[in-house]
């Protein structure tokens, strides 16, 4: 059987602990309140202003958009002309 001063020695350990384990919750709490205002700001930040590394892919993909409209045009252009350089050639064909 344990002595008094061993009861009185654990309480008083098991009060500590408690007490720390206590502040301790409290601390992590506050902390995740102001790490999730944190990465609001942050989020807002980011959707309102974005930043050029978010911007280069963008800024590519539409170059590249671009570049395949042009492309398209072009085709169509040279389509285009061919197709009245024969209708032109069967037209001087039947006079």
């Amino acid at each position: 059987m344990a002595t008094t001063q061993t009861t009185k020695r654990r309480t008083a350990a098991t009060k500590r602990s408690t007490t720390a384990k206590k502040a301790a919750g409290t601390h992590a709490r506050a902390s995740v309140a102001s790490n999730a205002g944190r990465a609001k700001t942050n989020a807002k930040r980011r959707v309102s202003k974005p930043s050029s590394k978010q911007a280069r892919p963008v800024i590519a993909q539409a170059e590249y958009v671009g570049a395949a409209v042009g492309n398209i045009v072009q085709s169509g252009v040279a389509a285009g002309s061919k197709a009245a350089a024969a209708v032109t050639k069967r037209i001087a064909d039947l006079v």
